[in-house]
């Protein structure tokens, strides 16, 4: 183990540590947290998801991780949160209202306290967002908002819009918003300053520590931050082209064939 160089391990979770269906390799993990642990380093979840959807993959390891959740706006670090940056409200409020009169497009708002999904929304996709969602509140009217702090805004749009999307959002609100594309035709507008990157910069700070002695695993165009941060970081073979571009690595295998453990597994020598 002394010849195991890196105190942070950080990994996003779809398309990275977790297979498409939404499954990992569980004795793997544990093997090597423990090894990761006995080394004093720490293990980090990094994802666009909430934290009660992240909580729910690690019901026994949880006290023993970092998370870092809605795009790196919360971090929780062995069960105590250390950070939250919400949107500015009145810019959140501007930016709902644009979605919905000016784009025609019904959000799904991640809120601190739940998650808030349009009303009239189609039931199979009530239950796939309640999936990352295990709270959530159906909006009947989004000019009406609930009294909560909101992490993120999202929507779904087909692909060939996403850069149309990506441009007019930009344009509209500027420096006030970061326009992210997350993958398959998920959208997230979040707060500018704040992305995975940003969150793991805090926490090696916190920590004493160096981003050479970070490794990372990404997949998507919300992984690219936290990858150039790394000192060693690796994209997944199913990954997208922009980490392909910034990551210093790929990993040994895709995230059907546990290629983030694995890879893991293989620096560790075990």
């Amino acid at each position: 183990m002394s010849s195991f160089p890196y105190k942070i391990v950080a990994f996003d979770m779809d398309g990275t540590l977790l297979s498409d269906d939404k499954r990992f390799n569980r004795p793997l993990f544990r093997q090597v947290l423990t090894k990761i642990r006995e080394n004093n380093g720490h293990v980090v979840v990094a994802s666009g998801d909430p934290l009660q959807c992240l909580l729910r993959y690690f019901p026994e390891e949880r006290d023993q991780l970092t998370i870092v959740a809605e795009n790196g706006a919360q971090i929780v670090d062995q069960g105590q949160e250390i950070m939250v940056k919400t949107l500015n409200p009145s810019v959140a409020h501007e930016a709902i209202h644009y979605l919905v009169h000016t784009m025609h497009i019904e959000p799904v708002i991640s809120g601190h306290q739940q998650g808030y999904f349009p009303k009239d929304a189609d039931p199979q996709v009530i239950k796939h967002l309640a999936f990352y969602y295990p709270q959530y509140e159906l909006v009947d009217n989004f000019d009406k908002l609930p009294d909560d702090q909101f992490f993120q805004i999202s929507f779904l749009i087909t692909d060939n819009a996403v850069a149309p999307a990506v441009k007019e959002l930009s344009t509209q609100f500027g420096d006030q918003l970061v326009v992210t594309p997350s993958g398959n035709g998920s959208m997230d507008l979040t707060t500018p300053g704040i992305n995975k990157g940003s969150a793991i910069q805090r926490l090696l700070n916190q920590w004493s520590l160096t981003s050479e002695q970070l490794i990372a695993f990404g997949d998507g165009g919300n992984d690219v931050s936290m990858l150039k941060l790394a000192g060693r970081s690796f994209a997944m073979p199913n990954g997208g082209q922009a980490v392909h571009e910034v990551a210093t690595d790929e990993a040994v295998a895709d995230n059907n064939h546990d290629g983030v453990l694995k890879t893991i597994q293989t620096l560790l020598n075990i």
